[in-house]
Order: structure tokens, then sequence, then C-alpha cells
């Protein structure tokens, strides 16, 4: 593995790769309150087959704080990271980032190869939908919580701490459900990010998505179960299909928004993971 900086007009971006050169290029995207790091067990196992990139969006993990931080924004450093790959990218993304993928799918962008989106947050930005789902009351518990660690100026234990006996919506807390190097990944992420990145409501960050665009690269979507904490809800499945009629999508029953971190799930998250690699 070996750490990058990424240049976007004058903004520093942190990335990772791992594998060989000659290997075939996959770009993995993280969530809104996490960082590269939290794909570093993954981007490990497919290095022996793929050239994995891991990357930083802005206010992120590593990477510079900046002004803005509109869904526009956060594509513009997925691309970024695809022109310095320079040949065509799986992009697999997970929440925002699999906005982002889906965004990079409705382009015709040759450095896009295919795409999957893990639960995106794709309909956030149309605020009768955002209202549909859990996330105006979880977003608000998670700034609250991030807000009373920074004023008290919490040490790393203590953001671990706060992610760990979060309440899981499956029952128990998060360290029932994944291991510590998630928790701590999630945590040190939270305490890294730049405040700004919630100043903004997030229904406004998602609003410049156009989502009646017709996905133009190869796509599949993996949805979690709306009654513990989807992003993506039925409903949105329903609607994204008047979009993208033949769009293959797969529903984990059963799943929070982070089957590829639990161990209930991960396993069914690394085949259908292979699957899309072995056939997009």
């Amino acid at each position: 593995m070996n750490d990058l900086t990424i240049d976007n007009a004058g903004l520093a971006l942190a990335a990772s790769v791992y594998g060989r050169p000659d290997a075939p290029p996959v770009l993995l995207l993280h969530g809104i309150s996490n960082s590269r790091d939290v794909w570093y067990d993954w981007a490990v196992e497919l290095s022996d087959r793929y050239r994995v990139y891991t990357l930083d969006f802005r206010g992120h993990g590593h990477s510079g704080r900046a002004g803005r931080y509109a869904i526009a924004d956060y594509v513009s450093d997925a691309e970024a990271m695809l022109a310095v790959i320079g040949a065509p990218t799986h992009v697999v993304g997970h929440s925002l980032g699999g906005v982002v993928a889906g965004a990079l799918a409705q382009s015709d962008s040759a450095l896009v190869h295919s795409v999957l989106m893990l639960d995106p947050a794709w309909y956030f930005g149309i605020p009768e939908e955002f209202a549909r789902t859990v996330y105006p009351k979880r977003f608000a518990l998670l700034i609250g919580m991030i807000t009373q660690l920074r004023e008290a100026a919490a040490p790393l234990d203590a953001w671990v701490a706060a992610v760990a006996n979060t309440p899981h919506p499956s029952g128990g807390v998060f360290t029932d459900h994944m291991g510590h190097r998630q928790i701590m990944s999630h945590a040190s992420a939270l305490q890294r990010q730049d405040p700004t990145c919630w100043r903004i409501p997030v229904q406004e960050s998602f609003a410049g998505l156009d989502t009646t665009v017709p996905f133009r690269r190869p796509t599949k979507l993996i949805r979690c179960d709306a009654t513990l904490g989807a992003a993506f809800i039925d409903a949105h499945a329903e609607r994204i299909r008047t979009v993208n009629p033949s769009l293959d999508i797969v529903h984990y029953v059963g799943s929070d928004h982070f089957p590829q971190r639990t161990y209930a799930f991960a396993e069914r998250f690394r085949l259908d993971l292979e699957q899309f690699l072995r056939d997009a």
C-alpha cells in the first residue's frame, strides 16, 4: 500500500493505492461520516487481483478542507482521482460514495467502466424523500454527538466509546455488530471531519443531483433494510426503476446501512462484490 496526494483545483486530497500497477483498477468511495480507511480490509483483500484505490473526500480523513461540500464537489474529487488512475475503472461507493458513483455512472466518461452503489443516499436531495428515511433524526443525533465531543476536546478514546456504544437498529450497540478496527476507523473519521460538512443541511448538499438522468455505465445497486436504517428505502427502488428499468438491484433484508462492515453481511457483500467485478 502506498499513500498519495491528489490535486483537485488546488485542494489536496488524500488517497491510497494497493496492488499491481498492471491490474484492473477499482476505486472505493466512503460515506459522509467516514474516510478511506473504512475500505482498508477490502482493498487488501482485492489487491492480489486488482489495482485498488481509496480516496478521502474533501473535508474527510486526511484530505484538505474546502469552502463547499455540495454533491458536485464530491463528484469532482472522484473525477480528479479517476484522472490520476487514467484507465477505465470499477467504481464502488457506499452511502455518499454511492451517490457519487451513481453520478459518475450518469456520465459518458471513458474512465468509468462500471459502478456498484451500496445503499446510496440517492434521493436525499429531494426533501420529501429525505423525510421518509430515518436520516433527519439520525443526522441530528450524530451532529449532537460530534458537537459535544468537539466542545469537550475529547481524545480519540472518547470518540471510539461513543461510536461503539451507539444503539444499533438490530439490537445492542454497534460494537456487537462490527469489529474494533471498523469502530476505530469510524471514530477517527468523525474526529477528523471538517465540521463545515454539517453546517449546510445534508438534503441541501445533495440537492444538485439530477436523479432523472439515466445511468450510462453498467450499474448495480445493493439496498439494505428500510426497517434498519437504510438510506435507499423501498419507495426509492420503485422510483429509480422509472428512470433505469433494467437496473440490477439486490436487497439485503435484515441488513443495516453498513453491510460491508458488519459480521452478519460481510460475506454476502464479498460475494456480490466479487461477482460485480468479475462480470461487469
